[in-house]
């Protein structure tokens, strides 16, 4: 088929031409991008000299190939591809310099229209390597069904990622007056996501919160194989080296998917003293789970940790309630919880608690004004 030029809200959809591929050259060299990209990089020889023949030739197969222009400068890309009998899917890029400018939705929104009515497609499909959520959101805000996650789904450049996958039925658009429910929320955790995980300052003489390391690991097994926190935690029995490996990378994976973070206490010289995790649950909601090693204990920290962390929920996740439990009898960690604003609520009766069964458990919350 021919190329076919779509107008999209401000943004024109047109074929590719030689004076777009330094711009899109460009693109492709901006860290943020070329750590979801999956094609080869860096973007030179004859992939780049060949570029714009090969998606007239992709043009000529029936599967569509834009350059995406605002105001005449190219802001991204846009695609879609045959991939099954009556299913196309859609890939999209947005300029560095474009960004927050809602490239992406008016793109998509054109690009969906366009393989539903000419093309008769029954299903349109997205994927994107987990932890690029600036294309997650787009795909949500424009109707896409994130429906889960594809575990080795794509090779990125001989690595094995996993993906999120989705699919949008006809009918399915959202318009630019239509977010999905809790869309502001959404927007505000795919920032902090996207971003590098920062660390935080708490007040506490000598205490700052930063992400988990790899040197951590030692302390972590240490930490986690004292009999208080056996006894009152979830972590594995016997706890070793091993299965701090193993929290380590599930830490990782929590925050690429967007599901929650975790924070180590560092001492004044960076020593592992503990963490807290923030897991998030319904938009607007999460739990909250911590532990102090028993080297840092006595001294506020935990306290002064989780109030930060609530902090850090309330105004950069968008929460509205955070939770607590834990197993009744575990005295030190309801001081923590009481001191840092939760209010305990009462008690639930045979709660599922790891590998100790059912137990008794205290329940409690924090609202964002308990925090004033």
């Amino acid at each position: 088929m021919e190329p076919v030029t779509l107008d999209a809200d401000g943004l024109r959809l047109t074929a590719w031409e030689q004076r777009h591929v330094p711009d899109l050259a460009r693109i492709y060299a901006d860290p943020l991008i070329e750590r979801f990209l999956v094609m080869p990089l860096p973007w030179t020889g004859p992939a780049r000299d060949r570029f714009v023949a090969t998606q007239r030739r992709h043009w000529e197969a029936g599967n569509p190939r834009w350059a995406v222009e605002e105001d005449g400068r190219l802001v991204g890309s846009m695609a879609l591809t045959k991939s099954f009998p009556g299913e196309m899917t859609i890939t999209y890029v947005t300029a560095p310099w474009a960004r927050g400018r809602g490239v992406a939705q008016r793109g998509i929104r054109a690009a969906v229209a366009f393989g539903f009515e000419r093309f008769g497609a029954r299903r349109i499909a997205w994927d994107a390597i987990v932890g690029n959520h600036a294309s997650r959101l787009a795909a949500l805000r424009t109707g896409f069904t994130v429906e889960g996650i594809a575990r080795g789904g794509v090779n990125q450049r001989g690595a094995s990622r996993d993906c999120w996958v989705g699919g949008m039925l006809p009918g399915g658009v959202r318009g630019p007056d239509d977010p999905p429910p809790h869309y502001a929320v959404l927007k505000r955790q795919a920032a902090f996501f996207t971003a590098a995980q920062p660390e935080l300052e708490t007040g506490a003489a000598g205490l700052r919160l930063r992400a988990l390391r790899r040197a951590d690991l030692d302390d972590v097994a240490a930490a986690c194989a004292d009999e208080r926190t056996q006894r009152y935690t979830t972590v594995p029995r016997g706890y070793t080296r091993a299965d701090a490996e193993a929290w380590l990378e599930t830490c990782r994976r929590m925050r690429d998917e967007g599901a929650g973070v975790v924070y180590a206490l560092a001492d004044e010289h960076d020593r592992y003293s503990g963490s807290v995790q923030l897991s998030l649950r319904e938009p607007g909601e999460a739990e909250v789970g911590y532990h102090a090693a028993p080297w840092a204990r006595g001294r506020g920290w935990t306290t002064a940790a989780l109030r930060r962390v609530g902090r850090l929920g309330f105004e950069e996740l968008g929460l509205e309630k955070i939770d607590w439990r834990a197993v009744v009898g575990n005295e030190a960690s309801r001081r923590v919880a009481e001191k840092a604003g939760f209010t305990v609520e009462g008690t639930r009766r045979r709660v599922r608690h790891g590998q100790d069964g059912r137990v008794e458990m205290w329940i409690g919350s924090l609202l964002p004004e308990d925090l004033a």
